[in-house]
């Protein structure tokens, strides 16, 4: 089966918090994000669910892609590779697929996700994200 992640912001402890996302729209001017988190995930144990609300702002959907480094590479990526121009970029999401864009306006199209993978071995490395420090 497929994995289907995501990450956002802890609302109150401004850490990244990784699993399911719930949203909640009962008032159409405050969105509400959750993600639901299990603390003994890694040992296939899915019995204590943890909820944290994150800022909707923050909320990225991981790719499937991973860099060179083994990190999972997620929606808000910040990715890095020595022979593109310009060599850093954001991974965005638009349209039911994701898309390399230009970091400051990710309505500027600069290739499709597959270019992370040259060859289908992961090439780009993630430097950091659009939600934190964008000091490339």
């Amino acid at each position: 089966m497929r994995e289907i992640l995501f990450r956002g912001k802890d609302s109150i402890t401004k850490s990244w918090v990784y699993g399911a996302l719930v949203q909640q729209q009962d008032d159409p001017l405050k969105e509400k994000a959750f993600i639901i988190s299990y603390s003994n995930y890694q040992f296939g144990d899915f019995s204590e669910a943890v909820m944290h609300e994150v800022d909707p702002e923050t909320v990225g959907q991981c790719t499937g892609f991973g860099d060179k480094n083994g990190n999972k590479i997620f929606e808000g990526d910040i990715v890095c590779m020595d022979d593109w121009i310009p060599p850093c970029m954001q991974v965005a999401y638009a349209k039911g697929a994701f898309y390399l864009a230009e970091i400051e306006n990710p309505v500027k199209y600069y290739g499709d996700i597959y270019y992370l993978t040259y060859g289908g071995k992961p090439c780009a490395k993630v430097i950091g994200n659009i939600y934190d420090d964008l000091s490339y």
